[in-house]
């Protein structure tokens, strides 16, 4: 046979480009793959559980698996139907949320708990029956914490803290900065300094933590005015409001979810990654990527990464580079 009847026989075809040797698809494939059907596909059975087809109302949702559909609790327009009130918000009841003349929203929630919201999501919220405010700024870089116990402002990695004594009237301060953690009470003229070293005594000032400066946290680099009214109106229109199964009630404002659980109020902010949290009793918490802080009718307590500040009612403890100094029940200076 010769060589030009071989290659017309051959069952590979030659490109004349690149002289790459490449296969044909046989026939009898072809035939096959075209001749199949839809109907004649494999069929895969659906081993999904049937808690899994249950629609969800979010991520936000507190429900038990397998809970029947009908007795799912979907999200709502907040209740009341008062979307501005041009006087003051004593007249909500529990669960109702309003625009108010600044520009602000303020949900009323029960014990004397208000929440006043700004349009980029600064948040305060009010304690009236324990004296607390928390607040906080749109950015998240900028807090107020007032509690019977004492005051904590922190602007981005400054803290600076002034605790009541109410035992011996007094009163201390602290101030976490750059340089490490100062510290001093009212009846001593000296100030003292944690830092890596350890504890010494140097020279600084203090902020007047007296005046109630959760006001300018809350609106400094925030929307607010007259102009806005029309917008937070829109806001809350928007807004969803649902209770769980076991009773937790849950408002949704923009990117902020509000919780009260019996008598403890939850402020999430940014996927939880800002939190405050109040309640029926002296206890507060602030949690946020700069500070960590709580507070009780016993204790007051402030984080900032490795540094640290609490006070018992008795003894003022400062910590810093693990070091640790502060006052005793007898207003002594300590080192620990």
């Amino acid at each position: 046979m010769s060589e030009k009847t071989k290659r017309s026989r051959s069952i590979y075809t030659v490109n004349e480009k690149t002289t790459e040797v490449t296969p044909q698809t046989p026939i009898i494939k072809q035939i096959k793959q075209e001749a199949t059907s839809p109907s004649q596909e494999r069929k895969v059975k659906d081993y999904t559980p049937e808690w899994r087809k249950i629609p969800s109302v979010g991520s936000f949702g507190d429900f038990d698996r397998g809970v029947d559909n009908a007795k799912l609790v979907y999200p709502e327009p907040i209740p009341g139907n008062v979307y501005y009130s041009n006087s003051n918000t004593d007249f909500l009841k529990p669960g109702m949320a309003v625009a108010t003349p600044h520009g602000t929203m303020s949900l009323r929630l029960r014990n004397d708990i208000k929440v006043d919201m700004s349009l980029d999501c600064s948040i305060r919220v009010t304690n009236k029956r324990n004296n607390v405010v928390i607040a906080l700024n749109p950015h998240g870089c900028t807090s107020a914490f007032l509690h019977p116990h004492g005051r904590i402002y922190q602007n981005g990695s400054k803290v600076e803290m002034l605790v009541f004594d109410s035992v011996s009237g007094n009163n201390k301060m602290a101030k976490m900065w750059y340089k490490g953690v100062s510290f001093k009470s009212d009846f001593s003229a000296l100030v003292y300094l944690v830092d890596a070293a350890g504890t010494r005594s140097t020279t600084d000032s203090f902020r007047d933590l007296s005046p109630d400066f959760s006001l300018s946290v809350f609106y400094d680099e925030s929307r607010h005015g007259p102009i806005y009214v029309q917008e937070t109106v829109s806001t809350l229109q928007k807004a969803t409001y649902w209770m769980t199964q076991t009773g937790v009630e849950h408002w949704k404002i923009k990117d902020m979810i509000i919780t009260q659980d019996g008598d403890v109020v939850n402020i999430y902010r940014k996927n939880n990654k800002y939190q405050l949290k109040t309640g029926n009793c002296p206890s507060a918490m602030l949690s946020t990527p700069f500070i960590h802080c709580t507070a009780s009718a016993e204790h007051m307590f402030v984080r900032r990464g490795d540094r640290r500040m609490h006070f018992d009612g008795c003894n003022f403890i400062v910590r810093n580079a693990g070091h640790s100094a502060g006052f005793d029940e007898a207003n002594n200076l300590k080192i620990f």
